[in-house]
């Protein structure tokens, strides 16, 4: 379940228990939590999710945070305020269309610094060439074989969520349901095909 509501926002404690609770009682595991991430806002973000952690645990949910910009612009930033919190409630989403797209950095390198607090994926892929945009996963220039072989070590099942699935350079078929079915299908079988080998590797 995608918040929105900033974990900066004056009522993010109140809006993200809400949540918490929505999803609880869906069975949905995982809140997915981004939103203003300005550097002067970290304590904020520290604070609110000290807050959050145990209200997560309460309910057998997970906040998990994902990179976007600002004080989450990697992974490794990521990693660092879940270490700061320091609460099991509290762990990261990642996304590599983001990491790749907004400030340039590696991912398969990136991944390698916060694979431990990773729970959860946003599957995007992103593509320099050509025009600087967001893609379906494997129509980039993210090799997810890389991306999705050091999580593998943590023996946990993780949600691999598709937030593109758009082919990159032509314009999206929104209004033909087939060609989006389409390109869903592809997007699928495509992250079969990563998960079985590095099941099998």
């Amino acid at each position: 379940m995608a918040s929105s509501v900033s974990i900066s926002a004056e009522n993010a404690v109140t809006a993200h228990t809400r949540f918490i609770e929505h999803a609880a009682a869906a069975k949905i595991p995982f809140v997915v939590t981004n939103g203003n991430t300005k550097p002067g806002l970290y304590e904020v973000w520290i604070s609110n999710l000290k807050r959050l952690g145990p209200i997560a645990r309460a309910n057998k949910v997970t906040v998990v945070i994902k990179p976007h910009a600002g004080n989450t612009n990697t992974g490794r930033d990521c990693s660092h305020i879940v270490s700061e919190v320091a609460d099991e409630g509290i762990k990261v989403c990642y996304d590599s269309g983001n990491v790749l797209g907004y400030v340039h950095v590696d991912p398969i390198a990136d991944i390698r610094t916060c694979w431990k607090d990773v729970r959860a994926f946003i599957i995007k892929d992103h593509r320099d060439t050509f025009k600087d945009e967001d893609c379906g996963p494997g129509l980039g220039e993210i090799d997810h074989f890389k991306l999705l072989l050091p999580v593998a070590r943590t023996g946990l099942t993780m949600p691999l969520a598709c937030e593109n699935i758009w082919a990159p350079t032509v314009p999206r078929p929104e209004k033909d349901a087939a060609a989006v079915d389409s390109l869903a299908r592809r997007a699928r079988e495509f992250l079969e095909i990563v998960v079985s080998a590095i099941q099998a590797a």
